[in-house]
């Protein structure tokens, strides 16, 4: 009788230990479950390249290397995305004024191709602020080879009271600068550079049109390679372009007012 009380006992005893071994092991094995899935799953943000820490770093460029890439790739482009009055004192030669707000559409119309490489600043220091931004919203629209940075040293600046008197060839300038260069040589002239529907919907009284792409071929219509030449187009990138033609073909006093509407503004 003993023995099998016992043996009950026993059978008990190991029941017992099975289902809180089970329970435990089966609760234990949900909490790292869940703790796992907890650390798998990740900020929405961080799969939006330019958002997260690491890929902050991955597309910022200390000041030389910028400087390098923008030389050596034909077709750069460099975007200064601070206000216009910031812009017109002091700005990187060469550089685009394009604010925040007006990216996706500027790029849309001047940045046909998706692999153009871009470099945003804003002279804020660091590593983040407007440039960062910009940077982020031309990555969203589908622009691959895009970065930012913070100049110095060995980049070029202009601006008014920094290059104010000389002619700088290539030299980007305002368009009260350019009403001032106009009004004060008879012989300057102002060349627009876009195509023949965007000049008559609107240009500047008086501008020679010679489209970018047939610069080259036209150069014989523009008066002699000592004359001020004052170049525009719709953003900026073509005006760029022409400016770079004219002075590889030893034009002397070449300057950049960008946009039509800086003539207006």
């Amino acid at each position: 009788m003993k023995s099998k009380r016992a043996v009950f006992i026993l059978l008990i005893i190991v029941v017992i230990c099975f289902f809180t071994t089970y329970i435990f092991t089966g609760c234990d094995k949900g909490i790292k479950q869940d703790m796992l899935n907890e650390t798998t799953v990740q900020d929405p943000g961080m799969q939006t390249p330019g958002y997260s820490h690491t890929d902050r770093l991955e597309w910022w460029l200390d000041s030389d290397t910028a400087f390098e890439m923008w030389s050596a790739t034909e077709g750069a482009l460099i975007i200064d995305v601070r206000s216009e009055e910031s812009f017109t004192e002091r700005h990187v030669a060469g550089a685009i004024n394009v604010l925040a707000d007006d990216i996706i559409s500027f790029a849309g119309e001047n940045i046909p191709h998706k692999d153009t490489l871009i470099i945003t600043y804003c002279f804020c220091g660091g590593m983040g602020g407007p440039a960062l931004s910009v940077r982020n919203l031309l990555a969203g629209a589908g622009y691959t080879n895009v970065f930012y940075t913070d100049p110095e040293d060995e980049w070029e600046y202009t601006g008014t009271g920094i290059n104010a008197g000389n002619t700088g060839t290539g030299r980007i300038i305002t368009g009260a600068e350019a009403r001032e260069i106009i009004n004060s040589d008879e012989t300057a002239i102002m060349l627009d550079v876009r195509n023949p529907d965007e000049y008559e919907s609107g240009h500047v009284e008086g501008a020679v049109l010679i489209p970018v792409a047939e610069l080259d071929a036209r150069l014989d219509e523009l008066p002699d390679k000592n004359s001020v030449i004052i170049v525009y187009c719709a953003g900026g990138i073509r005006s760029a372009r022409a400016v770079e033609i004219l002075t590889d073909n030893g034009y002397l006093n070449v300057y950049d007012m960008q946009m039509f509407a800086n003539w207006q503004g």
